[in-house]
């Protein structure tokens, strides 16, 4: 695989940046398990779900609201459950646990489900180090998100796709957790012709859905359909994360368009995006299929945070080393963006307009060490990048 030399001063100023970066989450991660400070996280939430009576109720803002101030006193937020109900099994063992134990166990180990997972799709060190390094990690190390779960889940299964099609079936299936995630995963793997993991995830999400109809009211599922869309409108509606959301849709929105034709865009680009995977996993490289698949996510989901950027890293990383300078700034622009939010700058972290420029780029220019040999013919799982 290709290297980048250690005498390039590009390269130089990577491993810089991502020492500083990769310290900075370190230190964070850290004094939120030694301080066990109680902020404002997103994790309160989760450990209040599986908390929260009766749960026929749960997508019920208001009920969901006055359970969490009382849950938690001199709280003056609440996190509404907006996930299908099946995400409640995930959340379930933590009814039993402690606060600060619940975050601990729940940091620990979507930590360390997201390190196996970029290990098993890049097979070496520092790419890993990347992804864990990344200030989107950072984001939701603070918080306490589930990103690192869900991103375990989509770069395991992709890792796994060309040789494991079985397995990688059962982690995309488990990828209904958040399907959002994985809104793009069908065009990518009907493009390929991978049927065996097309049956695995559909029996696996079927048997997650049957599983939780038996842990929980079926009925959820009705409520759930049914809230969707109310929820959505609600978000863009009240403005309130808009700053933080990383979607066409939502920067319009930010910037003062109107609903309508906020939606509008997000129809288009979402219609460009699938059209990117589909043509782009048809024929070429894995790498290319796979790189562009995790840019082109979060520009077809109208819903995304900058917490869920963890897997973008994945497809940046293909920049380093490969392209002139250019491509390069973009990539790194990209990986250290959600940094803006912890600045006064926050409302500037408008990040659709470069995603989509990093789509074009790595749909459309020449791919390094491309063949004609079509991407559905078994690869080896590491996608190669030049670190």
């Amino acid at each position: 695989m290709p290297r980048t030399q250690t005498t390039n001063p590009r390269s130089r100023v990577f491993v810089v940046a991502l020492s500083l970066s990769g310290a900075l989450n370190a230190a964070v991660l850290g004094w939120i398990l030694l301080r066990h400070p109680f902020i404002n996280a997103d994790f309160l939430g989760f450990w209040a779900y599986p908390r929260f009576t009766p749960v026929t109720s749960i997508y019920d803002p208001g009920a969901m609201m006055r359970f969490q101030q009382a849950l938690y006193p001199g709280f003056r937020s609440f996190y509404p459950f907006t996930y299908p109900p099946d995400f409640l099994l995930l959340c379930a063992p933590l009814r039993w646990l402690g606060y600060d134990a619940a975050r601990a166990i729940w940091l620990l180990a979507g930590l360390a489900a997201f390190a196996a997972a970029g290990f098993a799709m890049f097979q070496r060190t520092v790419p890993v180090l990347a992804l864990l390094a990344s200030p989107a990690a950072l984001l939701c190390i603070v918080l306490g998100q589930s990103s690192f779960f869900i991103g375990a889940l989509l770069l395991g299964g992709l890792a796994a796709l060309p040789r494991r099609p079985l397995l990688a079936g059962l982690l995309f299936g488990l990828l209904t957790l958040k399907p959002q995630m994985g809104l793009l995963l069908p065009l990518l793997l009907l493009a390929r012709g991978d049927w065996r993991a097309i049956i695995a995830a559909l029996l696996t999400a079927a048997a997650l859905v049957a599983l939780s109809g038996l842990a929980l009211p079926p009925e959820l599922w009705r409520q759930w359909l049914i809230a969707l869309p109310q929820i959505q409108r609600d978000y863009f509606a009240g403005g309130a994360n808009l700053s933080v959301m990383i979607t066409p849709a939502a920067n319009l929105l930010h910037l003062g368009a109107t609903p309508r034709l906020a939606m509008v865009v997000q129809g288009l680009c979402a219609t460009a995006a699938a059209a990117a995977v589909f043509f782009t996993s048809r024929r070429g490289p894995y790498a290319r299929a796979v790189a562009v698949l995790l840019t082109a996510s979060f520009l077809a989901q109208p819903h995304a945070y900058a917490y869920d950027l963890v897997t973008l890293p994945a497809a940046l990383l293909h920049q380093l080393g490969r392209r002139g300078w250019p491509a390069q700034a973009l990539a790194g622009m990209l990986y250290f963006a959600p940094l803006l939010l912890l600045t006064p700058w926050a409302g500037w972290c408008l990040l659709a307009p470069p995603l989509a420029l990093q789509l074009c780029l790595l749909a459309f220019s020449p791919w390094p060490g491309a063949d004609s040999a079509p991407c559905a013919q078994p690869q080896p799982p590491c996608l190669s990048t030049p670190l």
